[in-house]
């Protein structure tokens, strides 16, 4: 769901109100009003189609018992410029209410941010989820990079993405155990991805086994793998999975993979290209070599800075 300029936002707040309002109420006859006052617009009074409404801090409601849309919004005017291009005036103007519109907002809110992305609060079996509105000003778009080297758990060095990195999940030489699950931490990469497309290289297996990659905090899914392989054989294929995070305030994640391997096995895994929604890909991606605390557009501090005031807002349905 939910930019071509790959905005660095996540989660975002309620629109509460428009500067103008036009709309009829059932029920409420209006004669002769041709000018009305915000005073008329109080709690309890019509809404006044051509005036300034002010409600204060109270909610307008409108609901609808009929057969069509409960609110049909339309604006006949137009200008013709010298040109002959014939400009049409907005039938809705959506102001924007801030950076996060609020996980707690009632489901079927929707909000504009101040990038102008529009949000809405969606809900699925009493869980919220903030989701943006992609429109072709924020679609998702393959942003390709540089090949880089995420992790090769043959030297201790190119393990640093792995979050959870310990003798229960890495063997003696750091090959991957059975039935052990890394997580991969790709923020050098990108800020709040969707996806990624890569490349997987298992070698040095102790038995026929598979592997899979995907999103952080998912459930790990069943009949499937990324790669099938033998005993000792070097093989590799190429992927793309989703990219999951995590908005503890205390140690946010954004862009995190999950990595399961049914047999022991070194894992290799190159990133080609990141699908990015309302998140960005970094403009400057360090070699390798440069380890997990490098950062190609921010400092480290600058980034925990950054992901702690996008998981302050995010709440998801989860917590």
């Amino acid at each position: 769901m939910s930019e071509n300029e790959d905005k660095t936002v996540n989660r975002r707040r309620l629109l509460r109100r428009a500067g103008t309002v036009a709309a009829g109420v059932a029920g409420t006859a209006v004669v002769g009003a041709t000018v009305a006052a915000p005073a008329q617009a109080a709690p309890g009074d019509p809404v006044i189609q051509g005036a300034t409404n002010a409600a204060g801090n109270s909610n307008t409601a409108l609901t609808s018992n009929g057969g069509g849309p409960t609110l049909r919004l339309e604006n006949t005017s137009t200008t013709t410029t010298a040109d002959g291009t014939v400009l049409v005036r907005p039938a809705l103007q959506l102001t924007p209410s801030g950076d996060v519109l609020h996980i707690d907002s009632p489901g079927g809110s929707i909000g504009m941010d101040t990038d102008g992305n529009i949000q809405v609060v969606a809900e699925r079996g009493g869980d919220r989820y903030l989701e943006y509105v992609h429109t072709t000003g924020n679609s998702n778009q393959i942003v390709p990079v540089s090949p880089q080297r995420v992790i090769d758990t043959r030297s201790a060095g190119s393990r640093a993405r792995i979050l959870n990195a310990s003798s229960t999940t890495l063997d003696g030489s750091g090959r991957l155990r059975d039935g052990q699950t890394i997580h991969v931490d790709l923020s050098d990469f990108a800020f709040f991805s969707d996806a990624l497309f890569g490349n997987l290289t298992v070698t040095t297996a102790v038995a026929s086994g598979f592997v899979q990659i995907f999103p952080y905090r998912s459930p790990r899914p069943a009949n499937f793998s990324t790669i099938n392989y033998l005993t000792n054989q070097v093989i590799s294929n190429s992927f793309m999975s989703g990219v999951g995070y995590d908005p503890d305030p205390e140690s946010p994640l954004t862009d995190v993979i999950s990595v399961y391997a049914a047999r022991t096995t070194h894992i290799i895994i190159d990133v080609v290209a990141f699908v990015i929604g309302v998140g960005q890909v970094y403009p400057y991606i360090l070699p390798f070599s440069a380890g997990a605390t490098a950062r190609g557009a921010e400092s480290p501090e600058q980034r925990q800075a950054k992901r702690a005031a996008a998981a302050k807002q995010a709440t998801p349905s989860w917590k």
